[in-house]
């Protein structure tokens, strides 16, 4: 194959058991593998993590969910954020051991009236909007809201949860505000004799620097394939955590289909945006923005081949990349290009090409194109 991506199982692994380590065994933890797991391949890291000691796996809707049970990962799942209530009438008996987010009384009323046909009990978590102003019950309402769904049959209310607007920020004041919140509709619960055994809020960032984010359970997103938050979650972290190692897990590769030879004067690719001021070599490689690699990077990046940095020149196309070629290598067609990731001593991450683009590194890894292949080494 021309273009791949690898994934490495072991670097997961470390970063997984480094939180864990951090959290100590109080705490439950949650592999976030929503969305093809980061663009890191959701049934392969569900297997890895699991592996790797995580208890329960976040994906984002009963799609997800039944892809999981479909491909026999066993793990508890948790749905994050929406599920369908017309294809999870079909769905419910193939989703096992899953746990579903509740967020309005219609919602309730449905899990409740579909328990009853199936015979079944059916986990939910609560979800408090502290300040994220997404899915969620304020918290003024919160307790009110409980009490209705409390008695209706067929439901088991396990959890509570709720999720962080700024938890990447060096400023924790909003965060806090968020924790105190949560922590509010928990404490006039249990005064009123409502016990909810699963309390969750912290994502990455907040568990690495708010240790009163934590609850009893985290969920792990993007430190799980090594990849910070944010620079501020990393600068915090090092000061609170003693420098935590994460290994980023992915390499996206491809190699070069065409070398050839441009005098001075050569216009590349759409729209004539570079024209060579000398004679230049140049590569062509199979990749391109219908692969995730961002048009952005037009005439504004680097690939790696044979451990040297080579810049993009003209458009990124949908399919196809122009690199310049410099006069310390002679590559051959065939060779492999480092898109994403380490190669030699030198390095292209996902915070790099962020940066060039105006985006974060989650968008990066996550919009790399889930039919390419993930080989997991």
């Amino acid at each position: 194959m021309l273009t791949h991506v690898e994934i490495n199982k072991s670097a997961i692994t470390h970063n997984l058991r480094q939180i864990k380590q951090l959290v100590g065994p109080g705490v439950a933890v949650m592999a976030i593998i929503k969305s093809n797991a980061y663009g890191h391949g959701m049934v392969e890291v569900a297997k890895i993590a699991a592996k790797a000691g995580a208890n329960w796996l976040g994906v984002i809707s009963d799609s997800e969910a039944l892809v999981l049970r479909q491909a026999k990962v066993k793990t508890p799942i948790f749905i994050l954020s929406f599920w369908d209530q017309a294809e999870l009438k079909n769905k419910i008996k193939k989703i096992y051991n899953c746990d579903f987010p509740v967020y309005s009384l219609e919602q309730a009323k449905f899990l409740s009236q579909l328990g009853q046909k199936v015979k079944k009990t059916i986990n939910i978590h609560i979800k408090i909007d502290t300040g994220a102003s997404r899915v969620g019950i304020r918290p003024d309402e919160a307790v009110a809201f409980i009490k209705k769904i409390k008695s209706l049959p067929k439901l088991n209310l396990c959890g509570i949860f709720t999720h962080y607007a700024s938890s990447e920020d060096s400023n924790q004041a909003f965060t806090n505000q968020q924790t105190d919140k949560f922590t509010r509709v928990i404490d006039t619960l249990e005064k009123q004799g409502v016990d909810i055994v699963w309390r969750h809020a912290a994502c990455s960032a907040a568990t690495m620097v708010n240790r009163q984010t934590r609850f009893n359970l985290i969920r792990l997103g993007i430190v799980s394939y090594g990849l910070w938050p944010s620079p501020e979650t990393k600068l915090l972290s090092d000061v609170k955590n003693r420098r935590l190692d994460l290994k980023p897990a992915l390499t996206w590769k491809t190699k070069i289909i065409q070398i050839k030879d441009l005098p001075a004067k050569t216009s590349i690719g759409y729209d004539c945006t570079y024209r060579t001021n000398k004679k230049m070599k140049l590569a062509i490689l199979p990749v391109g923005y219908w692969d995730g690699y961002d048009r952005k990077l037009s005439n504004n990046s680097e690939v790696l081949i044979r451990g040297h940095r080579c810049p993009v020149r003209g458009r990124v196309c949908m399919n196809l990349t122009m690199v310049e070629i410099p006069d310390v290598i002679s590559p051959k067609v065939g060779d492999k290009v480092v898109l994403l990731g380490r190669q030699g001593k030198q390095e292209i991450t996902a915070e790099e090409l962020a940066q060039k683009i105006g985006t974060i590194n989650y968008e990066v890894v996550t919009r790399i194109n889930p039919l390419i292949t993930r080989q997991y080494i």
